[in-house]
């Protein structure tokens, strides 16, 4: 086995681990919040306020690990951060205190995110497969995450305390694989420059520079756009969706639902990859954002456990077509040395999508009187930006002959 995959294979199974942690932990936060006394206001903020904190961090921690061209140590300070605050959150003792542990999470763990997407795209010879293999991995620990919540919530009578403690222990055992990897050294490392401040009243975030960036960049403009509304869709939806699969099913089975969708879609990631080698990532891009709008609508309809089971099969491919390709994408058409400022933007326009779609959605789910039917009404509504999302993708060029920003002429044989 070559260094490289050795490095991407090591990082994919920390993400398992990292992942796993998250499964058992995130589809429970919204009944987490009622239990402790929340209304749908603060079930939304769980959301909107860590996107937004998540939002300003990743561009931070983006530009910052662009200046020091290392991704290992924010992607071991990001992890690190993860676990403490879901161990944290296992002692909360009511939802104000739990929303705040949410909301500085958000800043702190989006060290990890354009950091590890570009550590991946740096160490794959195929940028298109690299992100296959590593969210194959990293989503099968999603999928054993969720199962064991699942179990935990059905054989402890949803206890709260446990699961968020036994959500934190993966992240320990991910940054120990973590630490294994050998990044390449560049330059001398200085981590002061994590935290330097040049001169009093700079800003943690740059706009000019931002703006200047985004001017350059007119397709990952436009994608990050697609992106920031298709997060809209998803924000509304997936803010809510644990409460209605619990209303509907069972506490247990707002786990176990994203078991099955993330089960899905480890069929599917791989080939999708390929498939954004061999078509440009754009098509499939457009095939994830299809799978968004039917899945809404069977949430909208799934009042039996067999179209739930459909709309987790749909659900899991949409993700495996969806966040590969973005990806890819971004990273086919930055330059190396603005790469992980490009995926901090992107991510950044996801996150910004998850400020917005969690305030609509409380909005309707408000309006319309906190029943069942409210929040199905939610799931159907959320296609409306999904399809929007989709037209805007349409004006972006196929990155199919991009690498690091460059077009490449294909040899003819």
């Amino acid at each position: 086995m070559k260094k490289r995959d050795k490095e991407l294979l090591l990082l994919s199974l920390a993400f398992l681990f990292v992942n796993m942690g998250w499964g058992i932990a995130w589809p429970q936060l919204p009944n987490y919040m009622e239990l402790l006394g929340g209304g749908v206001v603060m079930v939304a903020s769980l959301s909107i306020l860590f996107n937004i904190f998540s939002t300003v961090g990743q561009y931070f921690w983006g530009r910052k690990s662009d200046e020091m061209k290392r991704r290992k140590p924010f992607v071991i300070f990001g992890v690190l951060s993860g676990g403490a605050f879901f161990f944290a959150m296992a002692f909360a003792t009511n939802a104000m205190l739990l929303l705040t542990l949410r909301t500085v999470q958000g800043f702190f763990m989006s060290a990890q995110t354009p950091a590890v997407s570009a550590l991946i795209s740096e160490i794959s010879v195929n940028i298109g497969r690299g992100f296959a293999i590593f969210n194959g991995l990293s989503n099968g620990g999603y999928m054993l995450g969720n199962l064991v919540g699942g179990i935990v919530m059905d054989l402890t009578h949803n206890n709260y305390t446990i699961l968020y403690l036994l959500s934190s222990l993966p992240f320990l055992v991910a940054i120990l694989l973590l630490s294994l990897i050998k990044e390449p050294k560049k330059v001398p490392m200085d981590y002061r420059l994590i935290f330097r401040i040049d001169r009093p009243g700079r800003a943690l975030v740059k706009w000019k520079k931002a703006r200047e960036f985004v001017k350059r960049n007119r397709n990952i403009t436009i994608v990050s756009l697609s992106v920031f509304i298709a997060m809209i869709s998803s924000g509304m939806v997936y803010s809510f969706l644990s409460i209605l699969i619990k209303l509907r099913f069972s506490e247990a089975w707002a786990s176990w639902y994203f078991a099955l969708d993330s089960g899905i879609s480890i069929i599917f990631v791989y080939l999708l990859g390929y498939a954004a080698d061999k078509l440009g990532s754009k098509p499939v891009i457009i095939m994830g954002l299809i799978g968004y709008a039917l899945t809404f609508l069977l949430y909208y309809l799934a009042n039996s456990l067999p179209l739930l089971i459909l709309a987790s099969a749909i659900s899991g491919f949409k993700w495996a077509a969806y966040f590969n390709s973005i990806n890819t994408y971004i990273s086919r058409m930055s330059l190396r040395h603005e790469r992980a400022t490009a995926l901090g933007i992107m991510n950044s326009a996801m996150a910004m999508g998850w400020v917005i779609g969690p305030l609509i959605g409380m909005g309707i789910i408000s309006f319309l009187g906190r029943t069942e039917q409210a929040y199905a009404v939610d799931m159907l509504l959320g296609i409306v930006p999904a399809i929007l999302a989709l037209i805007v993708v349409m004006f972006a060029e196929n990155d199919k002959n991009v690498r690091d920003g460059i077009f490449q002429i294909e040899q003819q044989i």
